[in-house]
């Protein structure tokens, strides 16, 4: 961490509390944005509970939005505690556990497994595209994987190539006759089916293996025994930084005439806390209309308040990442009002799952 990107309270010269925003880059939709990771947050016991934490929230989310950072990232020690500061939970982690008898089986395959010693980082070409297809994995850029990715997942690297390009990639260690695998990612079938059987080939060496993953994906239906035991648990939390940014760049499928009508609440960042109404320019991009709740001498405010749909930051936040769809939210009652409404904003979100394989 640098020290210029660590905000600090401090009172007579003491140190009471700090909390640091890391720069980074994530992918929405194919696109990276501009976001702010919340990292290292901590208060000396004897100050605790008096508000520092909030404090030091609310400037550094100033911050990230005069510094043109949309979104931001955190792991929560507390779920509850950040979600109250307008964070939602958007990303969870799996661990797949398997025994011997239900290691991937080995298949026919067109390239080869290599042992990477030297210039790790050309798998990062694999993980650039895999991370393009999914909302929330960071744009790692060569300082993160020496410092980040390689520091924190020990082991040997494996890349996969065919006709001389790499187009899979596993990082991982064995101990005590235990392999983990921290990372396994794939391009293709073939080069599934080559990191598969280099896995297989390790029934000799190791009696269980471990396997995180980003949560929800089809791994264990592609192995020949899919009841394995699974662990998933609540991971990366995501929230707005700038409403009105993040939905001018948001890929919206709309149609000629149709409109967006969102009232969005946002007791923290009071700058979001406003009526949008997203809609579609002559050269296909969002044009978004926006009413404070301050302006209700606007003749057209009245009516707005009445349409559209009524929703929190966090849920916003859940939404855009495709966490989980407008209906679903719509149905246990997190966003409120017409139903042909979220049936629209539900078709207007382009599908889209969360994944995060960092972290900070």
């Amino acid at each position: 961490m640098n020290p210029s990107d660590t905000w600090v309270a401090e009172e007579k010269d003491d140190l009471l509390s700090k909390l640091t925003i890391l720069p980074l880059q994530i992918f929405l939709h194919g696109t990276p944005v501009s976001a702010g990771g919340v990292s290292g947050v901590a208060t000396w016991p004897e100050y605790r509970r008096k508000g520092l934490v909030t404090l030091l929230l609310h400037h550094a989310l100033e911050d990230m939005r005069n510094s043109g950072k949309i979104l931001s990232l955190l792991y929560p020690f507390s779920i509850s505690f950040y979600r109250h500061f307008g964070w939602e939970l958007f990303a969870d982690q799996e661990v797949i556990n398997m025994e011997r008898h239900q290691f991937p089986k080995r298949e026919s395959h067109e390239g080869v497994c290599r042992r990477l010693t030297e210039n790790k980082e050309i798998i990062a070409s694999v993980y650039r595209q895999w991370a393009e297809k999914y909302n929330g994995p960071l744009l790692r850029g060569s300082d993160w994987w020496d410092k980040s990715v390689f520091k924190r997942k020990k082991g040997d690297v494996i890349a996969y190539y065919r006709d001389d390009k790499v187009r899979g990639y596993m990082i991982y260690d064995i101990k005590n006759r235990h392999m983990n695998i921290e990372e396994l990612i794939w391009l293709d079938p073939d080069a599934r089916k080559g990191l598969f059987s280099f896995i297989a080939n390790h029934d000799s060496m190791a009696e269980n293996i471990s396997l995180k993953l980003p949560a929800h994906e089809m791994t264990p239906h592609l192995l020949p025994d899919p009841k394995v035991k699974r662990e998933v648990s609540s991971y990366f939390m995501a929230r707005i930084v700038d409403c009105t940014a993040l939905l001018e760049q948001y890929p919206f499928q709309l149609q000629k005439n149709e409109n967006i009508i969102l009232h969005i609440s946002d007791h923290f960042c009071t700058w979001n806390e406003r009526t949008y109404i997203i809609s579609k320019d002559k050269e296909k991009a969002n044009r978004i209309r926006s009413y404070s709740r301050q302006r209700q001498e606007d003749k057209d405010f009245p009516k707005l308040l009445h349409e559209g749909l009524h929703m929190s930051i966090n849920t916003l936040s859940a939404l855009l990442f495709g966490t989980y769809t407008a209906r679903r939210l719509w149905e246990e009652g997190l966003i409120s009002g017409p139903e042909d409404s979220a049936a629209l904003l539900s078709r207007a979100v382009p599908s889209g799952s969360p994944a995060f394989y960092d972290f900070f």
